[in-house]
């Protein structure tokens, strides 16, 4: 398994997709700042402080990791399908299972790093223009860490959900553009339905997608940790054996 799991990190580092999405982010991370900076200067308005930045948009680094987590899936693991590379490594002696968990465990490590890039850079950015300032009302100084490791839990969550849509769909493009509309979607979709049927607005409440929102909360409930806790570790177990089984089954051709 040690050797599988070096093996893909190998092919992320090699991966040309992986770190052009990285450096595209990483310039849209500094720019972004950038905008409200000259603003507020040109309007003689207060500049924003690198703790407002990140408590603020935080929770908006979920359509980061959802745009990551697709792209990623689509070039580093679909892409194996169209280039036989998948083939190979089926064929090679190792169980399908621990060939899919070793390319879960490097993808979501992946998407884990692109899910840094947008709070780490841009903070940091506005912090060295406006200073760091104080953090919100109510949150301690373990706020940071927490929302960091928070991200980094339910990127690991979204990136099992898109480790089992590439073996369902293998194409590249098809992943890409499946898994894009789901994570946009499927907010509205299970919102919309659970307004009618109980079921689906509790299983709405009690997913990924809705928790995810909640990693910039400047102070958390103790009765909310095991819910915020459980949901993407059961995300993950459920998806990547969901995942396991569909890999099994998959006529590789």
């Amino acid at each position: 398994m040690y050797n599988l799991i070096r093996v893909e990190f190998f092919k992320l580092r090699k991966n040309r997709s992986f770190w052009t999405f990285l450096l595209a982010l990483s310039v849209l991370s500094l720019a972004y700042p950038l905008l409200y900076y000259f603003d507020h200067r040109s309007n003689g308005e207060p500049q924003i402080t690198g703790a407002e930045f990140l408590t603020t948009f935080i929770s908006s680094n979920a359509y980061i990791i959802k745009f990551g987590v697709a792209i990623l899936a689509g070039f580093f693991i679909s892409n194996e399908y169209s280039t036989g590379v998948m083939k190979t490594i089926a064929s090679s002696g190792n169980t399908r299972g621990r060939l899919f968990a070793a390319k879960l465990i490097v993808f979501a490590v992946g998407a884990m790093a692109i899910s840094l890039i947008f709070p780490m850079v841009s903070t940091a950015e506005v912090t060295l223009l406006s200073g760091f300032g104080q953090l919100p009302e109510g949150s301690t100084a373990l706020f940071i860490p927490r929302a960091l490791g928070l991200t980094l839990l339910y990127t690991a969550g979204y990136a099992a959900i898109g480790a089992l849509f590439t073996v369902i769909l293998t194409d590249s493009g098809k992943t890409i553009g499946f898994s894009m509309i789901f994570f946009l979607m499927i907010d509205t979709v299970l919102a919309g339905i659970g307004s009618k049927i109980s079921f689906f607005s509790n299983l709405y409440d009690y997913s990924i997608f809705k928790l995810v929102g909640d990693i910039g909360k400047p102070s958390i409930d103790s009765g909310d940790w095991l819910a915020l806790l459980l949901v993407p570790l059961l995300t993950i177990a459920v998806s990547g054996m969901l995942g396991i089984l569909v890999f099994h089954r998959k006529e590789i051709k």
